[in-house]
């Protein structure tokens, strides 16, 4: 699946959850918002009402005269033709009925209840406490579109509390606005879902079209062709990173050209050091001057010398250029390696009267990489060793340990140690080729391990610690 599809499907999803809790939300609060009104502008009038019946009131007791029945009768009667916001209302709902201190009806605008003992509707009943009454009741307990809601005021005279003035509005009254109020949260929230939908499917589509311009971009770059930049507007993270992209391309082309170069130079020098070489050695046979004999060992020396640079320079370049270990790693003897080196170094080790000191052990490693490794920090401590001392090489869980007794490494060389054509130079000897630790970092780089020299109180030691 492409990423322009997966945002849309996460912002869908996140838009859909949100929106529902939205909608649920508010859809739940719809009726007991309408029914809220309806109680408040019952409560108005129900308190209105009241102060016109205590207004005909005579020796503290209601008085529903012809004048106030004839008025209620009428007002339950009439056709209202009223149009609010859409809706036509051709009737009154309101029933209307009023009761005396003992919560006996005295007045019912359907006419059916009068004389009826209402004290114990908790309108009636707690309008005559003093408190505030209301209820809402169903004249079919399983039906709730037969609900109605009742609203009390209490009807004074002169301060006492002489009866009950109670307005009921039925719920199908108030139905059709509960209704209209869901159905344009439904109209109103759907189009606005579809419009955040349609934005995101746009930005969708525009994240999506930048990042497959940088995707053909690096595609192009890994099939070694040379395509112009992306050019981004904006000042966004896809710009950032085509620019990265970018500048790595240009670095990573740059270090394959010195590489390539360095590469076609050894293999070129190759042979014409082979033949000097060999020309110094015929000469060194055939020269009987002393004074001579010395320039055709220096010039066969210094043909091994960048005989092996070269040698060092070409394996430098292939560990560069790998990105994974060529093998599998396995169990490697690390006393086997160290005979085989020493013997390589038999005459080297002679002239010093060097020995070695190993311990038993085997890293988990890849063979041929842990080998050159292992050699470069040998050929690196039998350079500097002082001469009648011990090489020490340790395995320590992880961990290859190589120390050597001579001097130390300068402070301010500490931190270059590893830097590649680096070297310090050994007590009567030539600068080398500073190649050797340079290739053991990389070489613990390529098996997620490091490198770690530092001095020790007589010497130096190298760390070469590889991931168990």
């Amino acid at each position: 699946m492409k990423l322009g599809q997966r945002l849309l499907i996460f912002y869908f999803l996140i838009l859909g959850l949100v929106g529902w809790f939205v909608l649920d939300l508010v859809f739940g609060q719809a009726k007991p918002l309408v029914r809220q009104s309806a109680e408040e502008t019952l409560v108005d009038a129900a308190n209105l009402l009241a102060e016109i019946v205590a207004s005909d009131a005579a020796n503290g007791e209601i008085v529903i005269t012809p004048a106030l029945r004839d008025a209620l009768n009428r007002y339950a009667g009439r056709t209202p033709d009223a149009d609010i916001w859409g809706l036509k209302k051709t009737r009154i709902h309101t029933h209307v009925y009023i009761t005396g201190p003992t919560g006996t009806v005295l007045f019912d605008s359907r006419g059916r209840d009068e004389g009826k003992d209402f004290s114990r509707w908790n309108d009636v009943h707690l309008t005559l406490q003093g408190r505030y009454g209301a209820r809402t009741t169903r004249s079919d307990p399983q039906d709730p579109s037969t609900s109605v809601m009742y609203v009390a005021a209490p009807i004074r005279h002169d301060g006492s509390l002489i009866g009950v003035i109670s307005l009921g509005k039925p719920g199908r009254a108030i139905e059709p606005f509960v209704q209209r109020a869901e159905r344009y949260l439904m109209v109103y929230g759907g189009l606005a879902l579809l419009v955040c939908l349609l934005l995101g499917g746009l930005l969708s589509w525009w994240l999506g079209r930048r990042v497959n311009r940088l995707r053909r971009y690096a595609e192009a770059v890994a099939n070694d062709q040379r395509p112009a930049p992306p050019v981004f507007r904006g000042g966004d993270e896809i710009r950032d990173l085509a620019d990265a992209v970018t500048a790595m391309r240009r670095r990573l082309e740059a270090r394959a050209q010195l590489e390539d170069n360095v590469t076609l130079l050894t293999h070129e020098m190759k042979s014409p050091l082979a033949a000097i070489r060999g020309a110094g050695e015929i000469l060194a046979e055939e020269v009987r001057d002393p004074a001579l004999h010395r320039f055709t060992d220096n010039v066969i020396h210094e043909s091994i010398r960048l005989s092996d640079l070269l040698d060092r320079l070409l394996a430098m370049a292939r560990l560069e250029k790998l990105e994974s270990l060529p093998h599998r790693k396995s169990a490697v003897a690390i006393s086997a390696l160290v005979q085989e080196w020493q013997h390589s170094r038999y005459s080297l080790l002679a002239e010093k009267r060097l020995e070695v000191a190993v311990n038993e052990g085997a890293l988990l490693a890849e063979a041929e990489t842990l080998k050159l490794a292992l050699f470069n920090l040998l050929d690196n401590a039998l350079r500097f060793a002082k001469e009648k001392t011990t090489i020490e090489v340790h395995v320590e869980a992880a961990c290859l340990i190589v120390t050597n007794t001579g001097p130390m490494i300068p402070d301010y060389a500490l931190e270059r140690i590893t830097e590649r054509f680096y070297s310090l130079p050994a007590p009567g000897q030539e600068r080398s080729s500073g190649l050797g630790l340079a290739m053991v970092s990389e070489i613990a780089s390529l098996h997620g391990g490091s490198l770690q020299v530092g001095n020790t109180p007589e010497g130096v030691q190298a760390r070469l610690i590889l991931p168990e």
